[in-house]
């Protein structure tokens, strides 16, 4: 009787750690856990970045759901999305407040849910654990249109003579209203008497509470060798900035890169689109035009080779080369390839992509190996049970 007992209890406890296997509470983090956007026009915009986060080293699903009376004003880019420890991922919530909305104060909140389910074992057993957190979010809406914004990170680059000057910033649209952004700048010579060229820009819209990079170019090839000194006007943001660059003689200037790595998932299925990037980042003293060149291999045979747009990567910057591979066999394939610029180009990056059959999956093998554990104590049991009852039979 004893021993009957113990088999069940042995079968029970192997079905419970193996269905709690596939079970596991997760922890999420929001931050802020709370936002507030004042001053939105009718019919309007408005934007933040939410930090998730969560305690698993492996990716976990979380969905979104917009709750309260501005459900319908909240928007972001995906419904769900995928988080662990080691990559928190970064949520664009907007809001837009519909044309007809009265002046006033509204509230909100967006449900982060999480959920992890386990699988069914012969019906027997199913676990489901859920994590949740609120975001709030509040609006104030007004009739009162404000224009303003403000720039950073103004830079202008020196050149060999006909060659564009670039002149770069990040411009932060303050106000309620959609920016369109001019610029006026004025070029003057060297000791600062007299203009030589007067440029008119218009960047593109900004939207509100939305910071983006500007970027005008103006050509050099009608300006001498020298010193310039540039005054820059931002008519909207009300600021003025004085900048001095050099017109070089060709040649002057250092091209120099580095293919910084080339990044994807590790493993994938036959016939799965996979995306790579390949990070390229300019450390030379000048603009340069770039284009990544590559190759897949298995076995050292070139099945697929690759070939980017052209890129202008402005200096000390980093641009992203982006292509994709279908692998069509199992094996490990050699993804490599290397930056062309300027009639250079860099050391030869590669990596690697475990490509396995579609057809293969990991968990008959799993629950063939608990069949297997589970019959192996059943009939163990058994056997010391006959054994333990013609001990008892010997004795009478």
């Amino acid at each position: 009787m004893k021993s009957n007992n113990l088999s069940k209890i042995l079968v029970m406890s192997i079905l419970l750690v193996y269905t709690l296997s596939f079970v596991s509470s997760v922890n999420i983090g929001i931050s802020p856990a709370s936002v507030k956007f004042e001053d939105v026009v009718r019919n309007g915009y408005a934007e933040r970045y939410i930090v998730v986060s969560a305690d698993s080293e492996s990716p976990v699903e979380v969905e979104l759901t917009p709750r309260g009376e501005i459900k319908d004003w909240i928007s972001y880019p995906e419904e769900t999305f995928k988080v662990s420890r080691d990559k928190p991922y970064y949520v664009k919530v907007s809001i837009t407040p519909p044309v007809d909305t009265p002046n006033g104060n509204y509230s909100g909140f967006i449900k982060f849910l999480t959920t992890s389910q386990a699988q069914n074992i012969e019906d027997h057993a199913v676990g489901k654990i859920l994590s949740s957190l609120d975001l709030a979010l509040s609006v104030g809406v007004t009739d009162i249109e404000v224009k303003d914004c403000s720039a950073k990170n103004i830079k202008i680059t020196s050149v060999e003579q006909g060659d564009d000057v670039v002149l770069s910033m990040d411009v932060l649209n303050k106000g309620n209203v959609k920016l369109n952004m001019r610029a006026l700048f004025d070029v003057w010579d060297q000791d600062q008497i007299s203009v030589v060229k007067s440029e008119e820009f218009f960047g593109q819209s900004i939207l509100p509470t939305v910071e983006e990079p500007v970027e005008f170019r103006f050509t050099s090839s009608d300006m001498d060798l020298g010193q310039y000194w540039g005054e820059l006007s931002l008519v909207e943001c009300l600021q003025e900035s004085l900048l001095t660059f050099d017109v070089l003689e060709e040649g002057a200037l250092k091209s120099k890169g580095i293919l910084l790595n080339i990044l994807s998932k590790r493993e994938a299925k036959t016939k799965e689109t996979v995306a790579f990037a390949a990070n390229f980042k300019n450390t030379g003293e000048k603009e340069v035009t770039a284009e990544f060149k590559g190759k897949a291999t298995l076995n050292g045979v070139i099945v697929q080779t690759f070939e980017s747009e052209k890129l202008k990567v402005a200096q000390d910057m980093i641009d992203e080369f982006s292509f994709f591979f279908t692998p069509q066999k199992a094996g490990k394939y050699v993804v490599s390839g290397r930056v062309y610029y300027d009639g250079k180009k860099t050391y030869e990056v590669s990596t690697t992509l475990d490509v396995l059959s579609s057809g293969f999956s990991v968990m008959p093998v799993v629950y063939g190996i608990l069949i297997f554990v589970i019959i192996f104590f059943v009939v163990k049991i058994r056997h010391d049970k006959k054994v333990y009852r013609e001990k008892l039979r010997r004795l009478k």
